[in-house]
């Protein structure tokens, strides 16, 4: 007989719910089959078998919410004697004791989620009667005849975390947002010249070479204890449809240009394919995040905690300005540095920006 245990997936988070079972009680499993999907705060992730036998028992089933270390279901050799009597009492007890978990993602057929849609239905909120829980079309009509509508919902998920984690960062911190133009007119002349590399690719690259020159601004403060890093380990702030991702390039300084492009790029596609390992969700020391595409210009940037500093990009546009009595088209990029001035001071944060102005308006110093 073996357990499924929950492992630590996350080291910020000790809870994770169930999400779906792809194997159910009497299945045949083989080692390396997967066994079940688990959603902790930040990502999806799938749980292997380590022995073969049969599924004899699920404990904890979709919906519910188990802590790293509890019994998720039990695993009997094949053709061994089984009962339910074998399962630890204390576990079962202590998955009991817990509260189904808010679930954010619902695993259904297209025909049964297009059913939903018409229906203006919500699944997350439809409890599933079919075989593990599964959600069936009488489910979903039975909840629409019930009305299927809350006229609220707690946040849950990926939404409760960044909730949370904002709301931590402006409590524990004395934020601060110092703004300035970038002339990116030279940069754009060499990104047209290499038109493989994103904007984004450049300014990250020229982010890390002023970091190394101001590693004050590289790091975290937690528990009053304020750790500058050597390495920079680099948060790219990500939106998706279920809210903002900040997948991390560790040690982000090794990388030269054409390397951290497709290393951001594979980084972001993960998020938005939903299959991001997620020891690449933490463990950044500073973050950059970008709502250029929004045409937003400045902004004020809120701190991912632990971190000291957080940097904005804004739009890449036009202007015009007169140079020795001639009127030049420009371009320039809005800059908004946000930190944390318990640690920075005003002065040392700018000198941090005009290295980095610097590299943006000579990227020769780039290659």
């Amino acid at each position: 007989m073996a357990e499924i245990l929950l492992p630590r997936i996350d080291k910020n988070y000790e809870e994770s719910s169930i999400i779906f079972w792809h194997k159910q009680e009497g299945d045949v499993v083989q080692k390396g089959d997967v066994l079940v999907e688990v959603q902790t705060e930040k990502a999806v992730s799938e749980l292997e078998a380590e022995e073969e036998g049969i599924l004899e028992k699920i404990i904890v089933k979709r919906g519910e919410v188990a802590t790293v270390g509890d019994v998720l279901g039990i695993i009997a050799a094949e053709g061994a004697e089984t009962s339910s009597k074998v399962i630890s009492e204390s576990a079962v007890a202590a998955i009991i004791a817990k509260e189904p978990a808010e679930r954010s993602f619902v695993r259904v057929p297209p025909r049964l989620r297009k059913l939903a849609k018409d229906l203006k239905i919500d699944l997350t909120k439809v409890q599933g009667s079919g075989n593990g829980g599964k959600i069936t079309e009488k489910d979903i009509r039975h909840f629409a005849e019930l009305g299927g509508s809350d006229p609220g919902e707690k946040l849950a998920g990926i939404r409760k975390t960044i909730a949370t984690r904002m709301k931590e960062s402006l409590q524990n911190s004395a934020q601060l947002t110092e703004t300035a133009y970038a002339d990116v007119t030279k940069l754009a002349i060499k990104r047209d010249s290499k038109k493989k590399m994103s904007w984004n690719s450049w300014i990250l690259y020229a982010v890390i070479r002023a970091i190394k020159e101001h590693l004050y601004m590289n790091g975290t403060y937690e528990n009053e204890v304020w750790k500058q890093s050597e390495e920079v380990h680099l948060g790219v702030a990500t939106d998706t449809e279920e809210g903002l991702f900040v997948p991390v390039v560790e040690n982000a300084g090794q990388y030269l240009l054409a390397e951290l492009d497709e290393v951001v790029s594979e980084l972001v596609r993960s998020v938005h394919d939903k299959n991001i390992n997620p020891k690449h969700l933490s463990g950044s020391t500073f973050t950059v995040t970008n709502l250029g595409a929004f045409g937003i210009h400045f902004f004020t940037p809120i701190i991912n905690p632990p971190e000291v500093a957080i940097l904005g990009l804004g739009k890449i546009e036009s202007h015009l300005v007169l140079e020795d009595g001639q009127v030049t088209e420009k371009k320039r990029l809005p800059l908004s540095l946000t930190f944390d001035h318990q640690m920075i001071d005003g002065a040392p944060a700018a000198r941090f920006l005009q290295t980095l102005i610097a590299y943006l308006e000579n990227p020769e110093k780039l290659e």
